[in-house]
C-alpha cells in the first residue's frame, strides 16, 4: 500500500446513472471471479490432509488491482458502482473483498460436513471452532496480501460500517476493524515499488449478537465528494482510457525513467498537502 483514503458521505445521489456504473462494477467483477472449486478432492495430499495453500489460492485468490476497497456488506451495491465509476472514469480496476470472496461460508460448510460431524450428523462444537479458526485465518491472510498488493486503499465510511457516537468511531464488523488496521501495519511502499514490481510478476452485516471494536482511522487522508468531482474533472483522458498496468507498459517500453501520470497520481496531486 501507498496510500489509504477514507472517503465519508457517498450515496446513490452521488452518481448521475447509478444502475450504469453498477452494471459495468458487476461486470468487472464478473471477470475477476474465477471458478471455485466447489468439493475438497483436490486440495488432498497423499497422507489425507488437505492443502492449505492450494484452498487459499483457490477460495481466496489474489486479484491485478489497483484499488483496494474496503465497505460494509451492507453496502454492496454502492460499493459495486463505485468501483465501476472508477473504471469508467479512470481506467482503474477495484478490488472488493465481499464480492471477490464470498465463498467463506461455503467452504466453511464443506470442512464442517467432512469433519465437523458426530456419528448421528449433528455438529461438533469444538470441531466447527476449528474449522472456522482455518477458514478466517486463509482469509486473513489473504486479505493482508491483497492490501498489500494494491496501490491505494479507499474506505468507505458510511451509517452501515461505522455507529457514530460523539467523536469515537463504533464499528461491529471484526473484518473492516481487521482491514483498516492491517492498513496501519502493512509497510507503506514508494510509487515506483508498485509501478516496477507490476513489470515482473464473510459477511459484513449488523446481527442480534454483535461484539463493538474502536476503529482508529486517523492514518487514513479524508475524500469527499468534492475531492471525486474535482479528480474527475482535472483527470484529461487525451490518450483515451488506458490502466495503471497499460501506463506501466508504455513506460518500460520507451525505456522513460520518469512515469507517464495516471489516474491516480491525479488524484495524490490534489491531496498533497495530506499526504506526507
Amino acid at each position: 500500500m501507498y496510500i489509504g483514503f477514507e472517503l465519508k458521505k457517498i450515496d446513490e445521489s452521488f452518481f448521475n446513472d447509478f444502475k450504469y456504473f453498477l452494471n459495468i462494477g458487476n461486470r468487472t467483477l464478473r471477470k475477476h471471479k474465477g471458478i471455485i472449486q466447489d468439493t475438497l478432492d483436490k486440495f488432498e495430499n497423499y497422507n489425507g490432509s488437505l492443502d492449505g495453500d492450494k484452498m487459499q489460492s483457490n477460495w481466496f485468490p489474489q486479484i491485478n488491482a489497483d484499488i483496494f476497497l474496503s465497505h460494509s456488506h451492507a453496502d454492496k451495491n454502492l460499493v459495486i458502482a463505485f468501483g465501476g465509476w472508477l473504471k469508467e472514469e479512470f481506467g482503474l480496476e477495484c478490488f472488493i473483498d465481499s464480492c471477490i470472496w464470498g465463498y467463506s461460508e461455503n467452504l466453511q460448510k464443506l470442512l464442517d460436513n467432512r469433519y465437523s460431524l458426530d456419528e448421528d450428523g449433528k455438529l461438533i462444537y469444538r470441531k466447527v471452532l476449528e474449522v472456522s479458526s482455518h477458514v478466517h485465518m486463509m482469509l486473513n491472510t489473504a486479505l493482508l496480501q491483497m492490501i498489500d498488493n494494491c496501490e491505494c486503499v479507499i474506505f468507505i465510511n458510511t451509517p452501515k460500517s461505522v455507529r457514530p457516537r460523539d467523536v469515537i468511531n463504533k464499528i461491529v464488523s471484526p473484518w473492516i476493524y481487521s482491514e483498516i488496521g492491517m492498513t496501519k501495519l502493512v509497510k507503506r511502499k514508494t510509487i515506483d515499488e508498485y509501478r516496477v514490481q507490476k513489470l515482473y510478476e464473510s459477511r459484513k452485516e449488523f446481527s442480534d449478537f454483535s461484539i463493538e471494536y474502536k476503529l482508529d482511522t486517523n492514518h487514513l487522508i479524508n475524500l469527499t465528494i468534492n475531492d471525486l468531482n474535482h479528480w474527475e474533472k482535472i483527470y484529461q483522458k487525451k490518450i483515451g482510457m488506458i490502466s495503471l498496468s497499460e501506463h506501466i507498459k508504455i513506460n518500460q517500453k520507451t525505456k522513460n525513467n520518469k512515469f507517464m501520470k495516471t489516474a491516480l497520481d491525479y488524484l495524490y496531486e490534489l491531496k498533497d498537502s495530506q499526504i506526507i
